[in-house]
């Protein structure tokens, strides 16, 4: 009978056991990974799998946070080897492919063409009522982005305009002439 004074902690968790068929399925993945962070991933369910190591030591061991190995275990647990091979975890995250915003911007395309004015707000509305829901203009800006749209406005003053000077004395003799 064990008891806590000798060193084993009585609150914790039983660790899972895994057969031999699931080793050599992760060992093989491990292996065949390219990806640095899904071999660090693979790396801690190797540890606990092949050594039983404690999150802590796994973590040190593998640089990473207790958090992620835990979190690494778990999903094995839950989702199987798919749960860590899941590829990246950011990037792209669009709504629409490339295409469908090609088609959805081809009005505006047209309209923009034709020497109108376009409106950022419109073409965010067309965005929401394919979508069936609101999105933030940040959305719509990175699709112009995308699309390589650019804002064009006319320039503020004529490039061969009158100097400041020049305008000043203009509007003195226009008022010398009126009186």
């Amino acid at each position: 009978m064990l008891y806590c004074n000798q060193g084993v902690d009585s609150m914790a968790r039983p660790q899972r056991t895994y057969n031999g068929e699931q080793q050599k399925e992760v060992k093989k993945a491990y292996r065949a990974s390219k990806d640095v962070r899904e071999r660090t991933r693979l790396l801690c369910l190797r540890l606990r799998i092949e050594r039983a190591y404690p999150s802590e030591k796994i973590a040190e061991i593998a640089d990473c946070s207790d958090g992620l190995v835990k979190k690494v275990i778990s999903d094995y647990g839950r989702i199987g080897l798919d749960g860590i091979l899941r590829g990246t975890f950011g990037g792209n995250r669009r709504n629409l492919s490339l295409s469908e915003e090609e088609k959805l911007l081809q009005p505006f395309l047209k309209q923009a063409e034709s020497g109108q004015i376009l409106v950022v707000s419109d073409i965010q509305n067309a965005y929401e009522e394919v979508l069936g829901r609101s999105v933030p203009p940040s959305t719509v800006y990175r699709m112009l982005d995308r699309h390589n749209w650019r804002k064009v406005m006319p320039r503020s003053k004529h490039p061969n305009g009158a100097s400041p000077e020049a305008i000043e004395a203009s509007k003195k003799l226009t008022l010398e002439s009126k009186n």
